[in-house]
């Protein structure tokens, strides 16, 4: 990026200047991801949990930011069932739509990840697959 501090006219534009520094800076300084982990809910929420902390420790070793939904979820909400699969749902797509990628390590594929994985292909959101 070009950072001359006259603009196009040949005035001193200190204003211009300043932004496109910043944006620089800040693109020079993200250099880590944010991962969505992504598996699928079920009754066990403790197991489904534990995995969710495996995966997170995986993508945070290589150096990713991990988001997992299972881990925030858990603490709040006590049950997974029907009544609030959309909420559940809805929520995690909204998180996933700040997402760098999508990381996925089951081989089960539920309802909630099928709306995930397309979401992400919809949004050019880049997915990895890990197999165990």
């Amino acid at each position: 990026m070009n950072l001359e501090l006259k603009n196009a006219e040949g005035y001193y534009d200190f204003t211009a200047y300043e932004a496109i520094k910043n944006i620089s800076k800040f693109e020079t300084n993200k250099s880590k991801n944010v991962v969505y982990i992504c598996l699928p809910f079920n009754c066990n929420i403790n197991k489904i949990c534990q995995k969710a902390y495996k995966y997170s420790k995986f993508a945070f070793l290589k150096g990713y930011i991990p988001i997992s939904v299972h881990i925030m979820f858990a603490q709040f909400m006590s049950d997974f069932g029907k009544n609030e699969t959309e909420k559940i749902i809805s929520m995690s797509l909204e998180i996933l739509s700040r997402c760098d990628e999508l990381w996925y390590f089951e081989k089960i594929v539920n309802e909630k990840n099928i709306k995930e994985l397309e979401f992400a292909k919809k949004c050019m959101i880049k997915t990895r697959y890990f197999k165990k």
